[in-house]
């Protein structure tokens, strides 16, 4: 099975590299630790399997994925789960959470050879990692002596500002003390997504997206006073395929 290997830290790879040395059909062909030359050498070479990093020094794996026009088989590998949810709408194989075992990698490429990748298959994987869900409901802001309750279905989106992170409702906004990368991994992803690295939007207030001129994608929330956030171009497309659009 010819392989490709998207990974920037050379631990990683080395380690990588000697645990598919061991599985008999790898056969691996090439790799690299960027974004843009992995999208270049995958259109060329072709590979059947890409083991591909979603945090790279020049791009997102994501991106990557996205920019491809070949159609390899990907098993995302990443220290971060958050990314779960969009990596499988973009049909991954499987999302290894680093650091794995010889055991996962070799359950990842068994799932390749037996092409396990039917969204009913990969709603099955998806179901077996994801840990229980505990998600924030709840949210308390306090200002001077005044503390303010409100749930996330009052939440229209939460944004980051100067390195500051608000709770956007219909009439107020409020200061958290959460950045959004913890609010990324504590909501529940049914309902909040993320679709900016400034922004989490709640769902059930998106009124329209459209693309603009940027190649990204522009939001307008539900409500009296209507928000347009923007939204990333790997974003965008996931969120679309995610809200049938």
């Amino acid at each position: 099975m010819r392989t490709y290997i998207v990974e920037d830290e050379k631990p990683a790879l080395q380690r990588l590299q000697n645990m598919l040395t061991e599985i008999p059909e790898i056969d691996i062909i090439g790799s690299t630790a960027s974004g843009r030359e992995a999208i270049v050498e995958i259109d060329t070479l072709q590979p059947e399997l890409l083991l591909l990093d979603i945090h790279l020094s020049d791009m997102s794996g994501l991106d990557v994925l996205q920019l491809i026009t070949s159609t390899p088989a990907v098993i995302f590998t990443t220290a971060y789960n958050q990314y779960a949810v969009q990596a499988f709408e973009l049909r991954a194989v499987d999302y290894l959470l680093k650091p794995f075992s010889r055991e996962r990698l070799q359950e990842a490429i068994s799932r390749v050879r037996e092409k396990k990748t039917t969204p009913e298959a990969l709603k099955e994987l998806f179901a077996q990692w994801q840990p229980p869900a505990n998600y924030l409901t709840r949210f308390a802001s306090r200002v001077g002596d005044k503390i303010t309750m409100f749930t996330d279905d009052e939440v229209v989106y939460f944004t980051s500002e100067s390195k500051f992170v608000y709770a956007c409702l219909e009439e107020h906004r409020y200061l958290l003390n959460y950045t959004l990368s913890q609010l990324e991994t504590r909501l529940d992803p049914e309902k909040f997504f993320r679709i900016h690295r400034s922004s989490i939007v709640n769902l059930n207030y998106v009124r329209k997206i459209e693309a603009d001129s940027s190649g990204g994608y522009t939001i307008t929330t539900l409500g009296r006073r209507p928000a347009n956030l923007s939204v990333s171009r790997t974003a965008g497309k996931v969120l679309r395929n995610k809200l049938g659009w």
